[in-house]
């Protein structure tokens, strides 16, 4: 169930339209949902302060300047800033009275919606704050979800985790593209990976990008796992997994052979890896994936 509400806050004091939300129980145990989506006007300056919210708020500024405190730092946002802000943690924010905000946000919940938050603040260092290039992607995202608000039906909540889902996507290869790609060391860690990918079968291709970068192979490690979640020999690791799985589907090379040329060449690390990973032996695996097997 939905409803439409002119007025944000107190009358007088902002000027918005938002919807408020209520999800369905198939959707709320699965899917990410909306809780409230809108935009507003800030009429006059007033600080606005929560915590013990079971909720995620984002919040786009598209006019105007205003202040966030969360967490224990101060955030000035102008306009083309963007926040991301778990609702559970006190926070705060006020328009400024010089420049009064217009804001366009979201609260949302549902699944993996903390997993997904705790990620962003490891791709964006520990901060709320990020700034695109262009929030107009956000900005269109959040008027597709009021739209779906209003139709009041599975389908429509269906269509708006869809939403929410490339919503968080798309922050997070945000603030990946700002934070990631470019180090402070000038590393280009996209050309870092893409020498694991090519020479993933030998045994030393960690210590030899780290050598080939001019960097120590433990600070190398920390600036990749922080543009992409995993360290440096567990991406190795896993590219000669999923190689490993290709030659046992596409080929007829004994496994022993599979073994040698993924890389891995540790017998018990192969089987550990398709047991915890697969749940199955190498064998079974084959079976029940190779097409030439049936």
């Amino acid at each position: 169930m939905s409803q439409t509400n002119i007025l944000f806050a107190e009358e007088g004091i902002t000027d918005s339209r938002r919807i408020i939300h209520t999800p369905g129980d198939f959707v709320k145990k699965n899917l990410l949902y909306v809780q409230e989506v809108g935009k507003l006007k800030s009429l006059k300056t007033h600080k606005c302060q929560r915590e013990n919210l079971a909720s995620y708020l984002f919040f786009c500024v598209t006019e105007g300047r205003g202040s966030v405190i969360t967490r224990g730092k101060h955030y000035e946002m102008k306009k083309g800033d963007c926040i991301l802000l778990n609702c559970m943690e006190r926070y705060e924010h006020q328009s400024s009275e010089e420049e009064p905000w217009e804001l366009a946000w979201v609260h949302y919940n549902g699944m993996a919606a903390m997993d997904y938050y705790t990620m962003f603040l490891e791709k964006n260092r520990g901060e709320n704050l990020f700034t695109p290039e262009d929030i107009g992607t956000f900005n269109r995202m959040i008027d597709d979800l009021m739209q779906l608000q209003a139709q009041k039906d599975l389908l429509a909540e269906l269509e708006s985790s869809k939403v929410l889902i490339e919503f968080q996507n798309a922050i997070l290869a945000c603030v990946m593209q700002q934070k990631g790609v470019q180090d402070e060391h000038s590393i280009n860690l996209n050309e870092v990976r893409e020498y694991l990918n090519e020479h993933y079968r030998e045994e030393s291709v960690a210590e030899d990008v780290a050598a080939k970068e001019g960097i120590g192979e433990e600070d190398l490690n920390a600036l990749f796992k922080n543009a992409y979640g995993i360290d440096l020999h567990d991406y190795v690791l896993n590219r000669r997994f999923n190689v490993a799985k290709e030659l046992l589907r596409f080929s007829i090379k004994p496994v022993k052979d599979v073994i040698e040329e993924s890389g891995i060449r540790n017998s018990d690390l192969f089987r550990r890896l398709f047991l915890d990973s697969e749940g199955m032996s190498a064998e079974e695996y084959r079976m029940k994936w190779a097409q030439w097997v049936k």
